[in-house]
């Protein structure tokens, strides 16, 4: 059914609060070590039971599953060998059904993450386009001879480290490959690839899905010339990546007409939403393009400005009025602090910080996650607290995708933020009830006291702050869809802003320090607020803007 004039209203997407689940490590039903979907709905009352005033459920809107299609897992999923199917590492077709019924069930959304830059080698396609030159899929990928000396076609490097081509005997050729060897790059210029992937993004919209999360999906087009990468003038980052100018092999112009054209595809259907990863070391002016001239591309265009800024207010303020200015008019910002792609926020900050409890950061950061004017992505676990496990064996790592770069540089495997979803102190936290087998991952050692049991009967707990705030933020117009407006000029230690709409004022106190003074530079009336969360002041009380801030203290206030 097409429906290209969705009012602001009909937009969950910008108003709900999205969980990244990561399938591998979240839940294991059948004791095999190994997440599956059978796990997932077996713990979709936690996410969102259905009940408002659940005090067992984090109230999330929708949630995002990193892939669950047919692969041989080189790269956990990101390498797929069958789009039409789920990977029996998670189960059937028949359990996706089911878990997507549950989650429509308890209004919860679902949004695939639709990896399309790349298939895995063992991917039919492939197969096929790399056994000769005159096959009917011979222009599927991106195929090119060796230069006259020998040497590769040209000096695109992939972002994983070393070289971005790879020879095929049996073609005499070489093949692209931005990420990792066994990730060939499918070649957007032929239309023939373009209408297949087509076909599989209404294959999963007919089932019902409510979105797709693009992965990579700023590097789909490449120069049809393949001509080489300038060297960036004077640098010597050890990483050989850093140190080209990208013009040829990413972000180039035809990248927007291909996004525009799985835009109209989305649009097509009611209420399904398109979301996308403009790369890790894209600007943010790079990544805001991708709204496209016309509001025709991403709905939600994913930027890492926001989550890479120091632990630092002042920072953290030039980051979100930085979004502010940038984010075109009718288009809607997005906000995370995690993903499977990079330590988790706490691993990150604590170093950064004044402050020695985590568990203080963990709320503040959750109070700007859920209090700045865009979508809030979180990513499972940080609900609790988890941190990276830095302890997993180099025998354990399941990251196999990373490679030594020319440098002989190893980056560092992704593995310690993607460790089993820690649910109590049990054997194996609670992921796998397995007693023979070992998790995927090895479970973080502090899981017997930072788990969603001991969280869940804390009443002063992370789960149970982002619980009572995500709560708050339905309920709240101003939070919702007002303007912000920060009221420090050059904040130091302290933040403050407000967020308003005609019949609702919400002010928002984030101190970093310890006991200061609240000094603001824009007026605010300082009599007659009604506290909405705070980790001072009693919920529901009366009170007058503190003139002193305690330590740490985060206070949401609502004007009366």
């Amino acid at each position: 059914m097409i429906n290209n004039t969705k009012s602001r209203a009909d937009k969950w997407w910008e108003t709900g609060v999205i969980y990244q689940i990561y399938p591998l490590t979240f839940a294991d039903a059948n004791g095999d070590g190994k997440g599956d979907l059978q796990g997932i709905i077996k713990k979709l009352d936690y996410l969102n039971g259905g009940q408002p005033d659940s005090k067992n459920s984090l109230g999330i809107d929708a949630i995002w599953l990193s892939p669950i299609n047919t692969s041989p897992m080189f790269d956990n999923g990101y390498d797929i060998s069958d789009y039409y199917d789920i990977c029996p590492v998670f189960g059937t077709l028949e359990d996706f059904e089911t878990l997507l019924a549950e989650c429509h069930q308890r209004n919860i959304k679902v949004i695939l993450d639709l990896v399309v830059n790349h298939t895995s080698d063992q991917h039919d396609w492939f197969i096929e386009s790399s056994s000769s030159k005159d096959n009917p899929k011979s222009d599927w990928y991106h195929w090119q001879d060796a230069e006259p000396n020998g040497s590769v076609p040209n000096n695109w490097l992939s972002y994983f480290g070393g070289t971005a081509w790879t020879y095929c005997e049996a073609r005499d050729q070489y093949y692209y490959h931005a990420f990792n060897k066994n990730q060939p790059d499918l070649n957007w210029n032929n239309p023939e690839v373009r209408e297949a992937v087509y076909n599989i993004i209404r294959f999963w919209l007919d089932k019902g899905v409510d979105g797709f999360r693009l992965d990579a999906s700023s590097v789909y087009s490449k120069d049809k010339y393949y001509r080489y990468n300038p060297v960036k003038f004077g640098t010597t980052d050890r990483n050989n990546y850093n140190n080209q100018d990208h013009l040829y092999d990413k972000d180039l112009p035809e990248n927007h007409h291909i996004i525009q054209e799985i835009r109209q595809i989305i649009d097509e259907y009611d209420a399904r939403v398109l979301i996308g990863e403009t790369f890790i070391d894209s600007s943010l002016y790079d990544s805001i393009t991708f709204y496209g001239i016309k509001n025709d591309e991403l709905h939600l265009p994913f930027n890492f400005e926001f989550t890479f800024s120091p632990w630092y207010p002042g920072y953290l303020q030039r980051k979100i009025a930085k979004i502010e200015a940038v984010t075109p008019k009718d288009c809607w910002p997005t906000y995370f602090l995690d993903n499977h792609d990079i330590p988790r926020h706490l691993s990150r900050w604590i170093e950064c910080s004044l402050c020695t409890n985590p568990d203080a950061i963990a709320e503040a950061a959750a109070t700007l996650l859920l209090t700045v004017r865009g979508t809030p992505v979180m990513y499972y676990g940080q609900e609790i607290g988890m941190v990276d496990n830095l302890d997993i064996p180099p025998e354990k790592i399941q990251d196999k995708a990373v490679v030594k770069s020319e440098t002989g540089e190893l980056p560092p495997p992704r593995d310690g933020a993607r460790t089993p979803m820690q649910w109590d102190d049990t054997a194996h936290a609670g992921f796998s009830f397995g007693k023979d087998v070992e998790p995927y991952l090895p479970v973080n050692d502090n899981y017997t006291e930072v788990n969603v049991v001991q969280q869940l009967e804390n009443k002063d707990s992370i789960f149970n702050f982002y619980r009572r705030l995500i709560k708050i933020r339905k309920n709240s117009k101003a939070l919702l869809r007002g303007s912000w407006k920060p009221l420090i000029h050059y904040p130091y230690e302290h933040l403050a802003y407000v967020r308003q709409t005609k019949a609702e004022k919400v002010l928002i106190i984030i101190n970093f320090s310890y006991e200061k003074p609240m000094e603001v530079d824009e007026y605010i009336e300082p009599e007659d607020w009604s506290v909405l969360i705070s980790n001072i002041w009693e919920e529901g009380k009366i009170i007058d803007i503190p003139e002193t801030l305690q330590p740490f203290e985060i206070t949401i206030l609502q004007k009366n």
